[in-house]
């Protein structure tokens, strides 16, 4: 499904965006081919190829572009803005390739996962080196007395990834019906590293206070973004076992009402999401809001 703005957006992007981002896919494939010879194809192992094989499937690099927006409406420089950018979709992507082994998902943007094509010891080994990266491309920052509060962060919303995933796992053995817990286990999966982007551009732009602020809009906005996900999966969830709003709801006796109950509750979090971005300074936010008013028309739509 995509998140990104499909008309015409309230606070245009900055046009530098497309070269940054080109900066970024180009940043992100030379951390994973790593090699002890690296102008020698063929010394590239099967997890660097299989690491390569897994981004340049692509995707919509949401992570990247709130974190090149922030930066740049913060002043951070665009190296400095890249090497964030890169750090935050090396993570992500790490998470997906070990939630698609965990899942033993065949299929991802319509190619084969690194699981189905390389197998599940090259998916667990790709997974790490797409995580070591992350912090690989944090190494060059310019200003290295950033780099711990830079790298406590990560680390705070990596463990928070974690946590998640494995809450969402034992839900398959123990199915949860209260809404705050899924709440919770999608704040870990989804709202960490939709948060971490804003929260590295603030940091590295001397304004931590804003932090608590970001994480709350970030939150509400990964929670309003799963529970949409969730209505467009739940034949695939049920089949699955997966944890899907809707099918809470259905278990906590919302059966006539569960679908309309989930779209109620998806709008509320993405408004909130909406109201707190706007107040960050300099519209270091006004992506996610663009992301969240999107997502909140479409509910209106359907």
């Amino acid at each position: 499904m995509s998140i990104l703005p499909s008309g015409t957006v309230k606070y245009p992007l900055h046009t530098s965006t497309d070269a940054s981002l080109r900066a970024v896919e180009s940043l992100i494939v030379s951390l994973v081919q790593v090699s002890e010879r690296p102008s020698v194809a063929e010394s590239l192992s099967a997890t660097n190829q299989a690491a390569v094989y897994h981004l340049e499937a692509g995707g919509q690099r949401v992570r990247a572009r709130l974190a090149l927006h922030a930066c740049e409406s913060l002043g951070v420089g665009r190296e400095d803005a890249v090497r964030i950018a890169a750090a935050v979709e090396l993570l992500h992507n790490a998470s997906l390739v070990h939630d698609d082994l965990q899942d033993k998902d065949k299929l991802r943007r319509g190619r084969p996962t690194v699981y189905a094509a390389f197998g599940q010891d090259v998916a667990i080994c790709t997974g790490d080196l797409l995580l070591s990266a992350a912090y690989g491309a944090l190494a060059e920052i310019r200003d290295a007395t950033l780099l711990p509060s830079l790298l406590r962060c990560v680390h705070d919303r990596t463990s928070m990834v974690i946590q998640g995933q494995c809450a969402e796992l034992a839900t398959k053995d123990f199915p949860i019906t209260e809404v705050v817990r899924y709440e919770r286990i999608v704040i870990g999966k989804s709202g960490a590293l939709l948060s971490l982007p804003i929260e590295l551009a603030f940091l590295a732009a001397g304004q931590e206070h804003w932090v608590p602020r970001i994480r709350a809009a970030a939150h509400a906005f990964g929670i309003g973004y799963q529970m949409v996900d969730d209505l467009a999966d739940v034949m695939v969830d049920a089949e699955q076992h997966n944890l899907n709003i809707v099918l809470l709801l259905e278990a906590a006796g919302q059966n006539t009402s569960a679908v309309g109950q989930a779209r109620r509750l998806a709008r509320q979090h993405l408004d909130r999401a909406a109201e707190i971005a706007e107040t960050l300074p300099h519209q270091a936010g006004a992506l996610l809001v663009e992301f969240a008013l999107d997502l909140g028309k479409r509910l209106k739509a359907d």
